[in-house]
């Protein structure tokens, strides 16, 4: 599948708001886009939560599919752990 990640956050709605900036970017895109091809996942840390998405893009002509990119919101959940 063309996935690309858009978003890794601390909350959901940072993540969100994350897919909403993509969107603004990507305007063309969006409409070709199925309801199931934004995949919000809720990730579990060892002792916390953290919200990626990703964007299908099998609905998007192979041409038009942006690439990916750098991510709206980078949260690095691993950040601080000692191993």
């Amino acid at each position: 599948m063309p996935l690309i990640e858009i978003a890794r956050a601390e909350t959901k709605a940072a993540a969100m708001a994350g897919l909403e900036r993509w969107k603004a970017r990507h305007v063309a895109v969006w409409p070709l886009l199925e309801p199931r091809d934004v995949l919000v996942d809720a990730m579990r840390g060892r002792s916390s939560a953290w919200y990626r998405i990703r964007v299908n893009l099998q609905h998007v002509p192979e041409a038009d599919r942006p690439v990916q990119e750098a991510l709206e919101v980078d949260y690095d959940p691993w950040a601080g752990s000692q191993a």
